[in-house]
This record gives structure tokens, C-alpha cells and sequence, in this order.
């Protein structure tokens, strides 16, 4: 992302926080709108997944801002997420769900560049569903000399 885009992002990201887990609500009404198959795949309690979204989507978002945790996040994601097969099809319309949920929650308080980030943002997010994990690295012992 762009110098511009990030500040863009984070001029955003506090209203987005604020009201994370209505964000997270609606992302769920969204996503079993538009992938109606996945929904059994989260059982009835839906508590602690909205917690797990809230959580990854603000370390995500914020780790688009500073690059630092991407790494991390691509791991925890697609280790996470890997099981279920997840193609470009389902991962794009996750996407949307959560552009949907934005709109939903914060309507007109995002400027038309806000939400332009926040698709690229999103994105890129859903890209690192597809991302391979890097493997841990070996300890001092086990390295060849």
C-alpha cells in the first residue's frame, strides 16, 4: 500500500473499531447470504468466532498499515482457514461480505477513498488465505554448517 493509502486506512481505522463486533455480526449475516454452504462449517455458537474475526481483521488491517505482521497473519490464516478448501471464488465473496458489513455499520461516515483502501485492504487480506506457511525455522543445533 501507498504512504497515502495507509494514512487513508487509518483515519478510518478507529470508527471501524469502535464498533467491531457489530462488524463482525453483520459479516456473518453477509457471508451465509452470499455462501450459504459454509454455514454449518460454524456450529451454532457464534461468540467466540465473532471474537476470533474482530481480533484477526484488526491484526490484519493493521499489519497492511506496518507490513510487520503480515507474515504472521498469512501463517495463522491459511493454517487456520486451510482445511476447508477455501477457492478464489469463496475467499473473493468473503471479501465482499466484509465489505458489506462495513457499509452496513458505518454507512456514510467512510469517504469514497476510505472505502477504496479498505476493498484493497480486504484484498489483500483474503490473498493471504491462498498463501503457503513458511516454515519454522530450525533451531541453531539442527542447521547445516
Amino acid at each position: 500500500m501507498e504512504g497515502n493509502d495507509v494514512k487513508e486506512m487509518q483515519s478510518s481505522f478507529s470508527l471501524i473499531y469502535a464498533r467491531k463486533a457489530e462488524l463482525a455480526e453483520r459479516f456473518y449475516v453477509h457471508l451465509f447470504e452470499l455462501l450459504p454452504e459454509v454455514e454449518p462449517l460454524f456450529g451454532g455458537d457464534f461468540a467466540k468466532q465473532k471474537e476470533m474475526f474482530s481480533a484477526m481483521l484488526t491484526y490484519c488491517l493493521k499489519g497492511v498499515a506496518n507490513n510487520q505482521s503480515m507474515t504472521h497473519a498469512r501463517d495463522s490464516l491459511s493454517l487456520t482457514h486451510g482445511r476447508y478448501n477455501l477457492g478464489r471464488q469463496e475467499t473473493a465473496l468473503a471479501g465482499k461480505a466484509v465489505m458489506a458489513a462495513l457499509e452496513d455499520v458505518l454507512g456514510n461516515d467512510l469517504t469514497r477513498e476510505q472505502v477504496s483502501v479498505w476493498e484493497q485492504a480486504i484484498a489483500g487480506v483474503m490473498d493471504l488465505l491462498h498463501a503457503e506457511p513458511e516454515p519454522e525455522p530450525k533451531p541453531d543445533a539442527e542447521r547445516q554448517p
